[in-house]
């Protein structure tokens, strides 16, 4: 599928369009730049014979609008829905740090402790998302982008249940089910989803980060390997990995469980086990050592001995000229989300109300500010109360005087 720059620019007037980043199943993707803002972003056209069925263009509207909703720094922020002249096109934050698949094939694999940590980033914005009622249906690493900071963050939520492309599975009615390799029992089963579905594609993944190999054998059939994971058990972590910790395993195996009620409930569940059991197996500091950044976790980080990185505070927006061209911005869509710090390695990671304050510099206005402060500890108010009062009573003296022993005297002195 190819992109048309003058189409594109027509539909998008405030913005430079600018290469091709990629494209799939679910469209291409091309960089683009809003002028004014001075923002770059990632702008998604939809196939254009998925964009001219009007049914699937109301359904990816509405989704467009729940992806708005969610402001979390792990999942990728969504500015703008443009539907012109036959073109859906959603605009994203750009992420350029790639995906996790590639970071990790360009590392030649994954360590435990890493894969680990990347999972944990990503069960932060999963639980955010489900907290607002909105699953993921499609968890792979190809869905896992990392921000130019290295923050990795959640990418196409919902779109799965909305279009497909050439790895995901239809239903007998059409509807997008997930991809093979990923998906959950109970998505082949056509029953009832719940953030446990998006627990057992995030423990798929991980399985195979750390043993580099999937649950089940990929090179079957897709329908084959659909019901390998609704009706048999997959295969024990420990048994293609036996280095990595029981501790671990055990969590990546539950996850993996076949019935949903035999899972972590949530995502938040599953990330606070997968913390603690980080901690177990590689002790405290572990982590941070890792120099993965998560934000926002919530108990997911704490229970492993690690405290969340608060998330940045939102940049506030400039005002766009009165007249000037812009696409639709979606309600509630949520400005951009500042960089995340980089861990050094054994480095505390601390919370906001846990950070030292700056040390005092020099100069008058250092002095100043010293004073300031002085001024404002409670010896130095109860001694300008204990002033207060002296000049009152010492006020209080001098009126005396001057009202009854004053005139007396100047009295003796005339006689």
């Amino acid at each position: 599928m190819s992109f048309d720059r003058e189409l594109l620019s027509s539909a998008l007037p405030a913005y430079d369009i600018g290469g091709e980043l990629g494209q799939g199943g679910m469209g291409v993707v091309v960089a683009g730049q809003h002028r004014q803002l001075d923002r770059h972003v990632a702008i998604k056209q939809l196939p254009e014979a998925i964009a001219a069925d009007p049914a699937v263009r109301r359904r990816f509207m509405a989704e467009a609008r729940v992806l708005a909703s969610l402001d979390h720094p792990h999942v990728v922020p969504v500015y703008d829905f443009v539907e012109r002249d036959g073109l859906c096109l959603l605009v994203m934050e750009l992420l350029p740090g790639g995906t996790l698949r590639s970071r990790v094939a360009a590392a030649g694999g994954a360590t435990a402790p890493y894969a680990v940590a990347v999972s944990l980033a990503c069960a932060s914005g999963l639980n955010a998302a489900h907290r607002r009622g909105v699953l993921h249906r499609d968890v792979k690493p190809e869905n896992m982008l990392f921000s130019a900071g290295g923050v990795l963050k959640v990418t196409d939520f919902g779109i799965a249940k909305v279009i497909g492309g050439p790895d995901t599975v239809l239903t007998q009615v059409g509807d997008v089910i997930g991809t093979p390799a990923y998906i959950a029992p109970e998505q082949v089963r056509g029953q009832p989803l719940s953030p446990a579905t998006d627990v057992y594609a995030v423990a798929t993944m991980l399985y195979e980060l750390i043993a580099g190999t999937l649950p089940f054998a990929d090179n079957d059939e897709p329908m084959a390997l659909l019901f390998k994971h609704a009706y048999e058990a997959p295969i024990p972590l420990r048994d293609v990995a036996p280095g990595v910790p029981e501790p671990v395993a055990a969590v990546v195996m539950r996850g993996l469980a076949t019935a949903p009620a035999e899972r972590f409930a949530t995502a938040e569940a599953f990330g606070s086990a997968l913390a603690e059991a980080g901690t177990q197996a590689w002790g405290p500091g572990w982590l941070q050592a890792e120099q993965v950044p998560i934000m926002d976790a919530g108990g997911i980080t704490g229970t492993g001995g690690q405290p969340s990185i608060p998330a940045p505070a939102a940049a506030a927006l400039p005002t766009v000229a009165p007249g000037t061209a812009s696409p639709t911005v979606l309600p509630g869509a949520p400005p951009t989300l500042g960089a995340a710090p980089t861990l050094a390695p054994g480095a505390p990671v601390a919370t906001a109300g846990e950070r030292e304050p700056a040390p005092a510099r020099g100069g008058a206005a250092s002095q100043e500010a010293a004073a300031a402060a002085a001024a404002a500890s409670p010896d130095a108010a109860r001694r300008r109360r204990i002033t207060t009062v002296v000049v009152v009573v010492a006020i209080i003296l001098i009126a005396i005087l001057a009202i009854f022993v004053l005139p007396k005297m100047f009295h003796v002195y005339g006689s």
